[in-house]
């Protein structure tokens, strides 16, 4: 929640991590140029270990990430931050645009990712999406993200219709958020039965996890 000054505009406080500090100080001119609608506070970190410390001590209301960190990457920052902030609002910023950095930033938990040859308006409605709870992408981001969802839905949908009866039948349990232990007990299997289950549904609808495999639930009208 941003604080409000005497001039009733919202107060943001911000950590800008980034290694290069031309980055940096390009950022605080966008961001004080963007002082008719908002007002920065900036602080700054050249590395995941400041900027994890920095978190640690101080209330951010958001952080300006870069994607390529020396030492770690810009995704382990992240897992690492939430873990003791798992409210924290993470602006992804990279001059990379593929759609493998996209993922990593996004399955870390950032709220959104942008180029960095991103403009200032297009900034400010970067700021105030994710600070009222959004998700953004800048255009570039967002187009890929649509064609991959597109094919992975597809694929997903295609896959489904090589499951079996028990299979479907599993994975709409899993949906429900039941354990392998509850699932056994409503389908009257034993739980390795269960285990292998999930284990063939991860490799046929080519998921990673049980977060996946809800995804999938929910592409075949499962859920």
């Amino acid at each position: 929640m941003t604080a409000t000054t005497n001039k009733n505009k919202p107060l943001v406080q911000v950590l800008i991590v980034d290694d290069h500090k031309m980055v940096r100080d390009g950022l605080k001119v966008m961001l004080a140029s963007l002082n008719n609608a908002l007002l920065f506070k900036v602080q700054e970190a050249d590395n995941g270990a400041d900027a994890i410390a920095k978190v640690n001590r101080q209330r951010f209301d958001l952080l300006i990430l870069d994607y390529q960190m020396p030492g770690m990457s810009g995704a382990d920052i992240i897992y690492r931050i939430l873990r003791f902030k798992p409210d924290m609002k993470i602006l992804a910023l990279s001059n990379y645009d593929e759609l493998s950095y996209i993922q990593s930033m996004m399955d870390a938990g950032a709220r959104g990712y942008v180029l960095k040859n991103i403009e200032p308006a297009e900034m400010l409605r970067a700021v105030k999406t994710i600070l009222a709870g959004g998700l953004y992408y800048c255009s570039e981001v967002a187009v890929k993200l649509i064609h991959f969802t597109d094919d992975q839905n597809a694929r997903i949908w295609q896959a489904g219709q090589q499951l079996t009866r028990r299979e479907r039948e599993v994975l709409r349990l899993i949906a429900l958020e039941m354990t392998n232990d509850e699932i056994a007990h409503q389908l009257s299997v034993a739980k390795r039965t269960v285990d292998s289950h999930r284990q063939h549904l991860i490799l046929k609808l080519r998921v990673k996890n049980t977060a996946g495999l809800m995804k999938a639930a929910l592409n075949l009208n499962l859920w």
